[in-house]
């Protein structure tokens, strides 16, 4: 008997070492990969070490009262190499949690008796820089700015991290936030409220973006004007510079309706973490110039908690301001298109959606027909923990993947985005078409300086026309510009995998908004890219989801498209829903 015993015990122990060298031959083969320039899923490496014992258990909740447990399986080992690289893809797995639910706090439950996962945990309070001032922090403590912002306005202290050794903690297994569904609710009834609304009223819709402003009037159910106005606020200084430009956009709207009509509600989807009809987020890209050149940041950023109140002076008496993030509001463009449509039911298990513009934005409507009170800063999420000769780059060099806000490598704002399709045009034009390259210069869409290549942006802004230019290549059937989209495609897959793992939504589609999906060649490259990596379904949002009066009549419209001012139309019935 005890011969048996031993002889288990051996085997196991055996088994445990022989998995240990596994995942560390997996570390080393990663670091390799990175090193040649190759892209390192996190998804990838958290797949690759489901085997492991050893994990970090993590328990958030949230300001609104929301409870989210997730798992970290991690390696050891003794190689200062390998050992960098999985504390890298560790702060990035907590990084992403916070970026997505801001949190109270996080509690990590760890075994003490490994203790390279202890110091690991123990050194996020540094890492995150928890007792540094806001002003001071950067990289990964960038998160907490958000995350103490939200707190704030519901109340609550700053966050802070807890670990706890060999304890429970209530339920920290793989449980999710769902939300409490009543046997009455009915999300479809609900978006056919607010286009019912929309019908019987006077609106104004606004979708603003990092490059311009969409803009639509509507009165009575038929849209009235539209405008588009072009504009850079990562450039800006100050808060008013924003709110003074929104204001004079507003302004030209309302004079379409006349001295004797106002609007009875003003819908917003706004580029920045939108809480309760707030905005409290202030680390995005677009606030990246007021942050630089303000003495007093906090105070600064503070006079946006205001803007909902500004605009609603510009309504009737009585009138609503709904203002949400851009993305949520591309998850609830979809979301009544899609209950106006031949399947309505189809958003009963909720919408997901993202906008692939300057950023990439992310919403989420769940089963209620409602959108959940959390961050959801997907874009700042690390989807990358390769590609190390592209973090040699200072972020605003076209070749870096580097984020332009916190510096951290590898996050989707600089992959699914803008930013990603210019470096991945760069190196595939310079490697295999360097007539091309050499196009890019000539037609000033870039320029060297300081021994970098930035995107031209005087004496025009050559931002959108870059873009425009890689896309007809694309159409055109050029092989290096379809490759740009085809691995924007793998991007949006491991964004697509991130957001199975942090959120875990019902909805098994994305739904797809923006420059990117203009062309339908575009949007079928980056779908062959995203199935290299996995089977998934994106669907554009354009012509073809288009079920509204409102959205019909843009449809119809010679000038417009629904890629370009669907969000915008979204807007005004975003409004509407609450009246």
């Amino acid at each position: 008997m005890l011969k048996t015993v031993m002889k288990h015990w051996i085997r196991l122990i055996f088994q445990s070492e022989l998995s240990d060298k596994k995942e560390i031959i997996l570390v080393s083969k990663f670091i390799e990969r990175a090193k040649n320039g190759e892209s390192i899923f996190i998804s990838e490496i958290r797949d690759a070490f489901l085997s492991i014992d050893t994990v970090v258990g993590c328990y958030i909740e949230t300001a609104t009262g929301q409870k989210y447990s997730r798992f970290i399986p991690l390696p050891q080992t003794e190689c200062p190499e390998e050992a960098e690289f999985v504390r890298d893809y560790f702060y990035a797995n907590i990084y992403n949690m916070i970026s997505a639910f801001g949190g109270k706090y996080m509690k990590l439950r760890v075994n003490k008796n490994n203790g390279f996962i202890v110091d690991l945990c123990e050194s996020l309070n540094s890492v995150f820089q928890v007792d540094m001032s806001r002003a001071e922090r950067h990289g990964y403590g960038k998160s907490l700015n958000v995350t103490d912002r939200v707190n704030a306005s519901a109340g609550f202290p700053p966050f802070y991290f807890e670990i706890i050794f060999n304890e429970d903690i209530g339920n920290i297994g793989d449980d999710v936030f769902c939300p409490v569904v009543d046997e009455i609710s009915d999300p479809v009834s609900l978006f056919k409220c607010a286009v019912d609304k929309a019908c019987d009223t006077t609106l104004i819709g606004l979708d603003i973006g990092g490059t311009d402003i969409k803009a639509v009037v509507s009165v009575n159910g038929k849209i009235v004007a539209f405008k588009e106005y072009d504009w850079d606020p990562a450039n800006m200084t100050k808060i008013t510079q924003l709110t003074d430009a929104v204001k004079a956009l507003v302004v030209e709207l309302c004079a379409v309706l006349g001295e004797d009509n106002k609007p009875d509600a003003i819908g917003v989807g706004f580029p920045d973490v939108v809480l309760n009809n707030k905005i409290v987020g202030g680390e995005t890209l677009k606030t990246r110039g007021i942050r630089l050149a303000s003495p007093d940041y906090e105070a600064e950023f503070a006079q946006l908690l205001d803007f909902n109140d500004m605009l609603r002076g510009f309504c009737k008496p009585g009138g609503v301001v709904s203002m949400t993030n851009d993305g949520f509001l591309a998850a609830y463009t979809a979301a009544v298109e899609i209950a106006h449509s031949d399947h309505p039911e189809e958003v009963e298990d909720g919408i997901f959606a993202h906008t692939l513009g300057t950023e990439l934005g992310t919403g989420w409507i769940d089963e209620t027909g409602e959108i959940p009170q959390i961050p959801l800063e997907i874009y700042a999420c690390v989807i990358d923990t390769g590609n190390f000769p592209a973090r040699e780059y200072e972020p605003f060099d076209l070749r870096s993947c580097l984020n332009f806000n916190t510096n951290l490598p590898g996050t989707m704002q600089k992959y699914a985005s803008q930013s990603g399709a210019y470096r991945l045009a760069l190196e595939y034009f310079l490697k295999d078409a360097p007539h091309l390259y050499d196009e890019l210069f000539d037609k000033k869409f870039v320029e060297e300086k300081n021994g970098g290549i930035y995107v031209s942006l005087l004496p025009e802004d050559m931002r959108k026309p870059f873009l425009a230019y890689i896309m007809k290549l694309a159409d055109e059937g050029q092989p290096q510009a379809e490759q740009v989209f085809r691995e924007t495609g793998k991007y949006m897959a491991a964004t697509w995998k991130e957001t199975e793992f942090l959120l875990r939504p019902k909805v098994n589609e994305r739904i797809l908004y923006g420059r990117f999906v203009k062309s339908t060649k575009c949007m079928s490259l980056m779908q062959e890219g995203a199935q290299e990596i996995l089977d998934i379904t994106m669907k554009a949002g354009d012509d073809d989801l288009a079920f509204t009066p409102l959205m019909k009549e843009l449809k119809k419209n010679p000038d417009y498209t629904v890629a370009q001012f669907g969000q915008a139309i979204g807007s005004l019935y975003f409004a509407a829903k609450n009246l």
